[in-house]
C-alpha cells in the first residue's frame, strides 16, 4: 500500500510525505505494516506438504479446482526455481 511504502522510506530515514505523528496513529489501531507474504507462502506450503500427504505426489494439476490458490502458487514456485537455476532475478 501508498502507506507501506512511505512507512519504508521512513525507517530507512528517506525523504517521505509520512509523518512520525501519522505512523504512530496507524501503530494505534494496530494497522499491519508488512504485507503478510511470508504467512500466506508458509500458509500454501502447508496446503502442499498436506496434498503429496494425501496423493503421494507434488503433481497439483494446473487447474487444481479444488484449490485454485494452491495451484497457481505451485506454478510460480517452479517458475521462481527455474529464474534462479538461470542466475536470473526474481
Amino acid at each position: 500500500s501508498h502507506q507501506r511504502y512511505h512507512y519504508k522510506l521512513m525507517m530507512e530515514s528517506k525523504p517521505t510525505d509520512m509523518t512520525v505523528e501519522q505512523a504512530e496513529a496507524l501503530d494505534d489501531i494496530d494497522f499491519v505494516w508488512g504485507t503478510g507474504l511470508s504467512d500466506i507462502w508458509q500458509k500454501r506450503y502447508d496446503e502442499f506438504k498436506a496434498f503429496k500427504a494425501r496423493t503421494g505426489h507434488c503433481d497439483v494439476p494446473e487447474n487444481f479446482e479444488a484449490n485454485k490458490a494452491l495451484s497457481r502458487w505451485v506454478r510460480i514456485q517452479r517458475y521462481q526455481y527455474k529464474l534462479m537455476m538461470e542466475n536470473k532475478p526474481s
